[in-house]
């Protein structure tokens, strides 16, 4: 039975500025990885050099998302699957530890960069609108500089021929989108800055072929992403699983209770898995990155392989991207 299985591992890390990313936890062929490696990496760098010039954390994880966006590889802006009706609609939050101040947007289909719209609302609601949706989010956003675009200019080629095929299934469950090699992968960054600061971003373009207006995890505070004090944590996966389980916020909640990282991802992975099945009575999957206030990271995922990337100053920059049996 599928999702049984759980990988789990630390992200060695210095003591000051650090950067995570993900760029999705699902099958992915292997004749992608070397696009998912490369795109990691280049974000992995844009987040870099924001840190690198004393940028806050906030600015380095929108940096690095930002640009997953637009690489087309990733199930996130310009690579978005489509939804029932062939339609680009996207999801994405942030959030800042110190303040725990977050910012999002949800079913959004003419913002460029859903993560920068999600930022700019985190300062623009001035702590009275932190999330908002649809036409009325990108309305009000616009307004305060947020980028719009034909929503036509965000559908890849490849999403489109996937949906043709997809109208042809019957039964099709968005959870089986993480288990099988079709494009997906919500992509995430948890940064800390020199200062120690933390924060946290992700953004999808959501599950394949769902009705119009579904909202999922990414959006939502304490599910696919949640900062405070004493972590950082991104989410990615089955959305309607992570929101029940509150997998991120549970995570790094763990770690303010003095748990350590691995041990909390891993431990709130698995409850998700034991807690909540398909209709098809599949296990729930998803996949968590972490980083904590003063030292290392960690990561965990029961899909058969996640994306993943690092770097701290002493540590160098990395990314992996192991394979999983699909049976697992």
């Amino acid at each position: 039975m599928r999702g049984k299985v759980m990988h789990s591992g630390v992200f060695a890390l210095d003591p000051g500025p650090a950067v995570l990313v993900h760029g999705g936890a699902w099958d992915i062929p292997a004749d992608e990885t070397t696009a998912h490696l490369q795109g990691m990496e280049a974000a992995l760098q844009e987040a870099r050099r924001v840190v690198e010039e004393a940028g806050d954390a906030l600015s380095a994880a929108v940096a690095a998302v930002s640009h997953m966006e637009a690489c087309g590889v990733f199930d996130a802006g310009a690579g978005s699957v489509l939804t029932r009706n062939g339609l680009v609609q996207m999801d994405a939050g942030v959030m800042t530890g110190e303040d725990l101040a977050f910012g999002a947007v949800a079913a959004v289909s003419r913002l460029r960069h859903p993560i920068r719209a999600a930022a700019l609302l985190r300062d623009a609601g001035h702590g009275q609108v932190r999330l908002m949706t649809g036409s009325f989010a990108e309305t009000f956003l616009s307004a305060h500089g947020a980028e719009v675009c034909d929503p036509e200019s965000l559908v890849h080629p490849r999403e489109r021929e996937r949906w043709d095929r997809l109208r042809e299934e019957a039964g099709f469950h968005t959870s089986h989108a993480f288990q099988t090699p079709m494009p997906r992968g919500t992509v995430g960054c948890v940064v800390r800055d020199h200062q120690g600061r933390l924060a946290a971003a992700t953004s999808t373009g959501g599950t394949p072929f769902r009705p119009e207006g579904r909202v999922g995890d990414s959006p939502l505070p304490g599910s696919g992403y949640y900062a405070d004090h004493s972590a950082a944590a991104s989410g990615t996966g089955w959305g309607e699983a992570i929101a029940a389980a509150g997998l991120c916020g549970r995570a790094v909640e763990q770690v303010a209770r003095g748990a350590a990282p691995e041990a909390a991802v891993l431990d709130e992975l698995t409850r998700l898995r034991d807690r909540i099945r398909n209709p098809q009575g599949d296990h729930a999957t998803a996949g968590i990155i972490l980083l904590t206030a003063e030292g290392d990271g960690a990561w965990a995922y029961n899909t058969p392989r996640m994306a993943r990337a690092g770097w701290s100053p002493g540590s160098g920059a990395w990314s992996k991207l192991e394979f999983r049996s699909k049976t697992d």
